[in-house]
C-alpha cells in the first residue's frame, strides 16, 4: 500500500490528492524492461501508472536535466513493492519509513542502473504516518509524526548510516475541545530549533482550528520554547514528504506557507515570517497568496536571495487534482511581491507532487502537460528566462518527483 494512503490525519486530507489518481492511460505491459543503466545517472524522476487505487509506481534515471530525452520504454525500474514517492533522497541514498501496519519498517536504499539496492532495513513501528523531516546534519534524520488517535506529537531522530533510531513524544498544547486530533506538517531545523508546523484537525467536514500554527523546540532537548499561532490562515508548511512549503533565505529569515485547502476553505493561503534570532510572527508581515496570484499556492521552493518558485492554482476547475491547473511563479519574499508568473510553461497536472529542484543558477521545472511533450522546464535564476530542457517521452499517468542523486 502507498505511503499517500497511510498518511492517517484524516480521511478527508486525502481526497484532493487521490482523486487525482483517476486518468489512466493505456500503457503496455512490456514497454518497462528494467533494463540495466550504465552508471552515468545523476538525476531520478519518479512516474506513475494507473489509476487510484491500482497504480504502479517507476523511476527512471538521467544523466542531465539540460538536454536529451529520457523514457519507460526500456528504461526505468518498478517500485511499487519498496517503496514510493514519499521517500528521502540525501548524499546519493533513499530513506524510506513505511508505517504499514503490517511491515512497518525504515528502509535506506541506493538507486543505480536502474535498481533500487536495499542497504539496511530495520523495524519502524513507533509512528502511524510520517508527515514530514529534516536533516540536523549529513547523519542525522528527523521524522516527525502522530499516534492513531492523532492526539500526540511524535519524533523519531535516526542515525542515517546505521539507522538506529531515538523515538519520543514532543510536548504541544493539547487538542482544543471540538477538534478531534493533530497533524504534524513542514518540518526544519534551524540553529539548534526545530520547526514544526501543526494543524489541529476536525472531523469531516468541519473546519480544522482556525490558526495557522508553529511549535519551536530546543534540540537535542525537545523543550517546547514556543507555540505561535495566528488566525489568519490555517495550515502552515506541507503535511507531506514530497513539497516544499518553507524558506530559509540567507538573512537567516524564516518564511513559512499556509496552505488551507480542505482545512479551511474559506481562509487564503499566505506567507509567514520569522524574523532571524526571532521566536514569533513578524507581525508587520503577511503575504496573502490568493490575492497576489489570483488563487492559492500549494508549495514554494528557495532560490536564494530572498525569492523562492511557488506552486499555484492558475484555472478554476472544481476537480483540483485531475485537470491541468497548476501554474509557477517566482516571488519575492523580502518585498512580499509576485516578480512574475511563468507564462512560458504550460499548466502542470497534480497539486501534491515534488517537481521543482534547485541546483546552483538553475531551477527545474518538472511539467506535466495536458497536450505536446512533456518537458524538465529550466529557469535560468540569474537571468529570469525560462527554456526546455530534458524531455519525458509519454506513458504515464503522474510525474512525481525530480531528485538530485549524486
Amino acid at each position: 500500500m502507498s505511503i499517500l494512503t497511510r498518511k492517517l490525519f484524516c480521511a478527508a486530507a486525502l481526497l484532493s490528492v487521490l482523486t487525482g489518481f483517476s486518468a489512466c492511460e493505456k500503457y503496455d505491459d512490456d514497454i518497462v524492461s528494467g533494463n540495466p543503466g550504465n552508471g552515468s545517472d545523476n538525476y531520478a524522476i519518479w512516474m506513475q501508472l494507473g489509476s487510484w487505487p491500482n497504480t504502479t509506481q517507476y523511476v527512471v534515471g538521467a544523466s542531465s536535466l539540460t538536454s536529451g530525452a529520457v523514457s519507460l520504454k526500456g528504461n526505468g525500474v518498478e517500485v511499487t513493492s519498496k517503496a514510493d514517492y514519499g521517500i528521502i533522497p540525501h548524499k546519493g541514498y533513499y530513506y524510506y519509513p513505511s508505517t504499514n501496519s503490517t511491515n512497518g519498517r525504515l528502509s535506506k536504499y541506493s538507486l543505480k542502473d536502474n535498481q533500487l539496492t536495499t542497504i539496511k532495513e530495520v523495524p519502524f513501528t513507533y509512528q502511524t504516518g510520517v508527515s514530514s523531516y529534516t536533516w540536523v546534519d549529513d547523519a542525522t534524520l528527523v521524522l516527525m509524526g502522530t499516534n492513531g488517535r492523532g492526539n500526540k506529537l511524535l519524533c523519531s531522530v535516526v542515525d542515517a548510516n546505521t539507522l538506529a533510531i531515538k523515538n519520543m513524544e514532543l510536548p504541544v498544547n493539547p487538542v482544543p475541545a471540538g477538534y478531534a486530533g493533530m497533524m504534524s506538517r513542514s518540518l526544519d531545523y534551524i540553529n539548534g530549533k526545530l520547526y514544526v508546523g501543526l494543524v489541529y484537525t476536525a472531523d469531516w467536514p468541519a473546519p480544522a482550528y482556525p490558526k495557522a500554527i508553529v511549535a519551536i523546540f530546543d534540540y537535542p532537548s525537545m523543550k517546547l520554547v514556543a507555540q505561535l499561532e495566528d488566525g489568519r490562515s490555517v495550515g502552515m508548511g506541507q503535511a507531506n514528504m514530497w513539497m516544499s512549503g518553507t524558506v530559509l533565505d540567507d538573512k537567516g529569515d524564516y518564511y513559512l506557507l499556509s496552505s488551507p485547502g480542505w482545512l479551511s476553505p474559506s481562509l487564503p493561503s499566505a506567507v509567514y515570517k520569522i524574523s532571524a534570532g526571532q521566536q514569533q510572527y513578524d507581525a508587520s508581515y503577511f503575504f496573502n497568496m490568493n490575492q497576489a496570484l489570483g488563487g492559492p499556492a500549494f508549495s514554494m521552493y528557495s532560490i536564494g536571495n530572498g525569492r523562492a518558485i511557488v506552486k499555484y492554482k492558475a484555472a478554476g476547475e472544481a476537480n483540483t487534482d485531475e485537470g491541468h491547473i497548476y501554474g509557477y511563479a517566482i516571488v519575492d519574499l523580502v518585498r512580499a511581491t509576485v516578480v512574475r508568473k511563468l507564462t512560458e510553461l504550460p499548466l502542470d497536472k497534480g497539486e501534491s507532487l515534488q517537481t521543482v529542484m534547485v541546483e546552483g543558477n538553475n531551477a527545474y521545472i518538472m511539467v506535466n502537460a495536458e497536450t505536446g511533450k512533456d518537458y524538465v522546464w529550466i529557469y535560468d535564476i540569474a537571468n529570469g528566462t525560462v527554456n526546455t530542457g530534458l524531455e519525458i517521452a509519454g506513458g504515464y499517468d503522474y510525474l512525481l518527483r525530480i531528485d538530485k542523486l549524486k
